[in-house]
């Protein structure tokens, strides 16, 4: 808000939800955050410096809180998965520079992103809206976009991101598809999750609310 009061020579609408939003960093992070347009939360990572096996990528407010619930699972499950959670505020900054303004340059990207690491990456749209900024990125073709692919009804909010792909546990499913094999405990995981996912389903479709689990949920670190 504070970037945009400022700025002039332009339009810019604001669409704010009617709901409290989770606040996940401090006013001088946020500002950073906002200026570089996409960043890596270090306190959600486990890649602990290294470079990653997966980059864990975000767009939007839902998917921030699923993504950031999905590293929560992984941090606790597979603390050895080495996993870089970035999360983009400036969806334009995805583009290359020279295809908008707004893009970061090139270094920055590969920083975030790296040149051949898979990324799972949530976003409240269409999937093809971000496909079509990463036009001309190195491997465009590694970013897996998970987000709305004309699926709803009248349910709840978590049955409607299942509907979608893009609950938690889908997202720490696909996460562990592109993690380093480790006996079988990658692939036991998933399905763990998924078979949660389907529970949480089932008992949701009887009582018609989501459960606790979902709805209070917070950040453990």
């Amino acid at each position: 808000m504070e970037q945009l009061l400022d700025e002039t020579g332009k339009i810019n609408a604001v669409v704010a939800g009617k709901h409290n939003a989770a606040q996940w960093l401090d006013l001088d992070a946020a500002r950073d955050h906002v200026r570089a347009g996409a960043s890596q939360w270090t306190w959600a990572s486990t890649a602990d410096g290294e470079n990653p096996e997966v980059v864990l990528a975000c767009a939007g407010g839902i998917p921030t809180v699923e993504s950031l619930a999905a590293a929560d699972l992984l941090r606790h499950d597979l603390p050895e998965a080495r996993i870089r959670f970035v999360n983009i505020v400036d969806l334009c900054s995805l583009a290359p520079p020279g295809r908008h303004p707004n893009g970061m340059p090139d270094g920055q990207f590969d920083a975030l992103f790296g040149q051949e690491t898979p990324v799972v990456f949530d976003f409240h749209g269409y999937p093809s809206a971000v496909h079509q900024l990463l036009h001309g990125r190195p491997h465009p073709d590694r970013f897996h976009v998970r987000g709305y692919v004309e699926e709803g009804t009248t349910t709840t909010p978590y049955d409607l991101l299942a509907l979608n792909g893009t609950t938690r546990h889908d997202l720490a499913a696909s996460v562990l598809a592109h993690t380093a094999p480790r006996s079988g405990r990658s692939r036991q995981l998933a399905e763990q999750y998924t078979n949660h996912r389907d529970a949480l389903r089932r008992e949701l479709r009887r009582t018609g609310v989501d459960p606790a689990e979902i709805t209070d949920w917070t950040w453990t670190g």
